[in-house]
């Protein structure tokens, strides 16, 4: 929120969204969060709600995995 407000970004909290997949504590300790919203449809269903006409891309971690690949082509963004 601090850099949205340095940026002179008026109302700041309600420019960002926090989303978490649901059941997070079910899935393997390993999984990535890419691999964590593959498989949570409620998760991506409402990223696409918040995305819906409007521009968006996919900033992946280090490096762009396969899972990241297959969440930008479920939700037709690029990466």
């Amino acid at each position: 929120m601090k850099i949205l407000e340095i940026g002179n970004i008026d109302n700041p909290t309600s420019r960002v969204n926090i989303v978490v997949p649901e059941n997070t504590h079910k899935f393997p300790h390993h999984f990535s969060l890419a691999q964590m919203l593959i498989y949570s449809p409620k998760t991506m269903k409402r990223i696409r709600s918040l995305i819906k006409g409007r521009q968006a891309y996919i900033v992946p971690g280090t490096a762009v995995s396969n899972d990241d690949i297959k969440i930008s082509i479920m939700l037709q963004v690029p990466i």
